[in-house]
Formats: C-alpha cells, sequence, structure tokens
C-alpha cells in the first residue's frame, strides 16, 4: 500500500508577512534624512544660484542709495520693501496738491544722489522710479483718485523747476534720466494703519528693479531738452 504523505501547510506568502522596523533602525533612517537634507542646504548656502545673486544685487543698489542718503535730512530708505519716505516734508495739505519751496528743494537735493547711483554698472538693474501720491479716506474716490495723481505730479514738476539762489540746476543728462526713470503713479487710498490722516496725504518713490533675466529696455532716449513747464 502506498503511504500517503502527511501534507504540510504551505508558509505564508511573503506579502502578507507585516513588516516592522525597530526604534534603532527608524531612528537611523531619520538621522540619514537629516544629514541629507543639511548638506543640501549648505550647498546651496556656499554655492548660491543665479537667482540668490541677482537679488543680492538688488540689495547692494538699495543699501548703496541708503548711505548716500543719510545726509538729507528726513529722507528713509527702506530696502526691504524698495521704498524711499520723505517723511513730513512731502506732506500735503487737506484736498492740497502743493508742496512748500523747502520740500521741492529736498526733492531736488536728493534725486541726483538717487541718479548717480543709477548711472553705475550695477545701478542699471534699476528699472524705474515710481511716484506714488496718496490720499486719505476723506472725500470720494475718484476725487481722491484725482488728487493723488496731482500729488505725485506736483514731486516730479519740481524737479524741472528753476532752482533758488543755493541750489545746482538739474543738468540736461540728469533731466533726461529722470524723464526716462521716473514714472508718475496715483492711488485713491493706502494702506493707513498707524497712520493720522496727515500722513496719509503723502508722496513716495517705489524702486522697480530689473527681474532675473529680465533685460533692460533698448529704447534709445531722445536728447530733446525742451521739457516744458507744469500748470
Amino acid at each position: 500500500m502506498f503511504s500517503r504523505g502527511i501534507r504540510t501547510p504551505r508558509a505564508k506568502e511573503e506579502g502578507e508577512k507585516p513588516f516592522w522596523i525597530s526604534y534603532a533602525d527608524l531612528m537611523t533612517a531619520m538621522m540619514m534624512l537629516f544629514l541629507i537634507v543639511m548638506t543640501f542646504s549648505l550647498v546651496i548656502i556656499t554655492n548660491p544660484g543665479p537667482e540668490l545673486e541677482h537679488l543680492k544685487k538688488i540689495q547692494q543698489i538699495c543699501d548703496e542709495i541708503k548711505a548716500a542718503a543719510k545726509n538729507v535730512q528726513g529722507v528713509t530708505v527702506d530696502c526691504i520693501n524698495n521704498r524711499i519716505d520723505f517723511g513730513v516734508q512731502a506732506q500735503f495739505g487737506n484736498n492740497d496738491s502743493k508742496l512748500p519751496d523747502n520740500a521741492k528743494q529736498k526733492l531736488r537735493e536728493f534725486v541726483p544722489i538717487l541718479l548717480t547711483v543709477a548711472r553705475k554698472d550695477l545701478g542699471k538693474l534699476l528699472k524705474r522710479v515710481v511716484v506714488e501720491g496718496y490720499a486719505s479716506p476723506t472725500g470720494s474716490y475718484l476725487l481722491n483718485l484725482q488728487l493723488s495723481m496731482r500729488r505725485a505730479e506736483t514731486v516730479l514738476c519740481s524737479l524741472f523747476e528753476a532752482p533758488k539762489a543755493n541750489e545746482i540746476l538739474l543738468s540736461i543728462p540728469d533731466k533726461q534720466m529722470v524723464r526716462d526713470l521716473f514714472l508718475v503713479g496715483g492711488y485713491s487710498f493706502n494702506n493707513g494703519q498707524g497712520k493720522s490722516a496727515a500722513e496719509m496725504r503723502r508722496v513716495e518713490f517705489k524702486l522697480d528693479f530689473l527681474g532675473f533675466d529680465e533685460q533692460p529696455s533698448t529704447t534709445n532716449p531722445s536728447d530733446i531738452d525742451n521739457y516744458g513747464q507744469c500748470q
């Protein structure tokens, strides 16, 4: 007679076996992941990419403008937001777009400093200077829109006015650079948190820089020196 073999139960498939990792192995894996992340971060810090170098150049330009403006009283250069604030000397009265003569003189004193930095090789990254006018919430939307625009225009027009006895007239190249670099912007309202109504009625300069891989405009500026007069 044939003996019947005893059938042994088949082992479970490997896929059915639960996988457990020891605590020590888990900590080792986490440590290796940490070392990889740290190594990658150090490579980025010690070998910055071209985008980071571009941002460093922009910071350098703003820092240079800030250092040069230290001798101009009342002017604050913010290199985090790329803004230039003229404080109370660039504030306007209610429903008014006129600046006193001393404020105009301060603007004419500061702008050549800004142009000197912009003429340098690194300064060519400065794309434009936006003269931003603001208004307080008092009044209607369209009235404030027009008022803030007029305030920005007043600041720009003051740069082309005849200088006082103790001032130096802007040169023709300076005037051409102001015309090609400066842009008027008007706003009917603004973020006035923590500001009084008088502080809201102001003008600021906003520095716009070329983006990474963005090329400067190739348009040749006109040499015309007949700028006319503001009304």
